[in-house]
């Protein structure tokens, strides 16, 4: 009985360790996310566009298509696709305190910017 149960032992913790080191492997969708800071001055960027075209049009189905458009040389500049873009907020959205952070980040940028105007 001692050595069967050992050997559970010795089995689960074998798993536990399996399943530990596997999930501290970054995966492809992480190594591709965008580094915080820069993804707060992504965020940024893009905060600013679609509150024009809001602003601009009300609803969303008026200015998709143009917001798109505006959005591409802001992606560029910074050398992500779009869908690294989304795949980036995504993840820290998945975080909310993280999340929350940058967010309060990017008003603390438009505060300071509008100030030294």
């Amino acid at each position: 009985m001692k050595v069967g149960v050992r050997s559970l032992q010795l089995t689960l913790s074998g798993v536990l360790l399996l399943f530990i080191s596997s999930s501290c492997k970054n995966s492809p969708n992480q190594r591709r996310v965008v580094e915080k800071e820069r993804m707060i001055e992504l965020m940024a960027e893009v905060y600013l566009v679609e509150m024009h075209y809001q602003k601009a049009y009300g609803i969303p189905g008026l200015y998709q298509e143009p917001l798109e458009r505006a959005l591409i040389p802001i992606f560029k500049k910074h050398q992500i696709s779009r869908k690294q873009y989304e795949l980036s907020f995504t993840y820290y959205a998945s975080h909310p305190s993280l999340f929350l952070e940058m967010n309060e980040s990017v008003i603390q940028r438009y505060n300071e910017a509008s100030i030294q105007r």
